[in-house]
């Protein structure tokens, strides 16, 4: 037991982070692959792909996870769900703090990559403070969530805890799993279960940072926010906002003759929120005008924020090189927002973020043509953009993909989870250089 101990100990952070979740990822295969599990039992590769999008928080499915799975396998892919949200190694710190071990500098580096996070101080708090906001929102939403479903099956209570607790879970986690066949199409106008779910997901894809500073029992601040919160929090109003109106705009001209103004209304608040990065939907997608997709496929690639349960390349990645390009015309070297000035760094950082994600994205999205030629080619497009933000949402191709098509979109989602800086740190090792190049202005544009 020591020395595997001594193994892990030698094991880079990034290395041990992959593992985990693919440890994670194949015993949840295993697990759901027991004939008590699964109703008529299932392939090995749509286990691994429901293990991968369940680990992954995506939400993806090759089957219908109602009817394909018992009690115990939808148990186990909510648990996956859970596990894959927080992080394996986020659980297991935070156990053994509870069992009073000694938490080392490895430990904290290693929970901070979990987390997303880029600095080491007051990291068992945080680690703490993420564990209670979870439960307490989750169990929130539960209770929420367990008043209108009781009143969907008054004579099955249990059922409609499990259905509470499930959505909860898979809500706040950005996952985007239902057991409900058709998601929650049938609950497209009902204001209570849409706005807790958008709550859920909203709260999920902030940041359990953000929710740490925000902590409504301090009575938050503006001014004491640090930069980054500042910059989640109004990259996020402004995002939900003006995809509402346009989403609004766009649905209603196409379907104002086939449903409610009110129904609109919400159905298109929800396409807002759920792309960034939960994969419900109160209204199939595929019958959604592509000028919809297209702003759908948009909020999948940017996603929720650092440190949370989303994908995508985060709204601060999204937020900074919108800033630096608005000063560069502005002609101003320094760029800041709110009277603070962002580094040169982060900037760097958030186009090699941008540039390797979309890179990443077109490689899934030309391997799919070649695994998958017969499907359309907007579906895929779609597809790929949602396994890479670990979305969920589809045009209704993916149960269609060939095994090869399937294991492609399970690579994406484990990239797409993982983070593009930790896989593509494995490869490019960085080195440190002690000299400079003289400098000379190409031709841009």
């Amino acid at each position: 037991m020591s020395k595997f101990l001594d193994f892990l100990n030698r094991i880079a952070p990034e290395y041990l982070l992959l593992g985990t979740f693919a440890v994670l990822i194949g015993s949840g295969t295993l697990l759901l692959m027991l004939p008590d599990f699964t109703t008529n039992g299932i392939s090995p590769i749509n286990a691994l792909f429901t293990s991968t999008s369940a680990a992954c928080v995506t939400g993806l499915i090759v089957v219908d996870t109602p009817h394909a799975f018992t009690f115990w396998g939808q148990l186990v892919i909510l648990i996956l769900i859970q596990i894959g949200g927080l992080g394996v190694m986020t659980l297991t710190t935070f156990f053994a703090v509870l069992s009073g071990r000694r938490i080392t500098l490895r430990d904290r580096v290693i929970v901070a990559n979990t987390l997303n996070v880029n600095r080491y101080g007051g990291i068992i708090r945080l680690l703490v403070a993420v564990i209670r906001y979870t439960f307490l929102i989750e169990s929130a939403g539960t209770m929420v969530l367990f008043f209108k479903f009781y009143q969907y099956f008054p004579r099955q209570p249990w059922y409609a805890l499990w259905q509470s607790v499930f959505h909860s879970v898979s809500a706040f986690s950005n996952a985007g799993f239902s057991l409900f066949s058709n998601s929650l199409e049938n609950f497209v106008s009902d204001p209570l279960i849409n706005i807790t779910i958008m709550a859920l997901i909203i709260l999920g894809g902030l940041g359990f940072v953000v929710l740490s500073e925000i902590d409504f029992n301090n009575k938050p601040r503006w001014k004491n926010f640090s930069l980054t919160t500042k910059i989640v929090l109004s990259t996020t109003v402004l995002l939900i906002v003006s995809s509402f109106a346009i989403l609004m705009a766009v649905n209603y001209s196409y379907l104002h003759a086939k449903m409610s103004i009110g129904s609109i209304v919400w159905m298109s608040l929800f396409q807002a929120i759920t792309p960034r990065t939960a994969g419900f939907d109160t209204y199939p997608i595929s019958h959604l005008p592509t000028a919809s997709q297209l702003l759908i496929v948009i909020l999948m690639f940017i996603g929720g924020s650092p440190g949370s349960t989303a994908g995508g390349i985060k709204t601060t990645t999204f937020a900074t090189i919108f800033l630096r390009t608005i000063g560069y015309f502005r002609r101003k070297d320094e760029f800041d927002f709110l009277g603070k000035k962002i580094s040169h760094s982060s900037f760097r950082k958030s186009v090699s973020v941008f540039f390797l994600s979309l890179s990443t994205i077109l490689f899934g999205l030309f391997m799919l043509t070649l695994t998958d030629p017969n499907l359309p080619f907007k579906s895929l497009f779609f597809e790929v953009f949602s396994a890479f933000g670990t979305v969920g949402l589809d045009l209704g191709v993916t149960s269609s993909l060939s095994p090869a098509g399937k294991l492609v979109i399970i690579l994406m989602m484990y990239v797409g989870r993982m983070g593009i800086v930790t896989v593509f740190a494995i490869f490019l090792k960085r080195r440190i250089t002690t000299y400079s190049y003289p400098n000379e202005d190409i031709m841009i544009g």
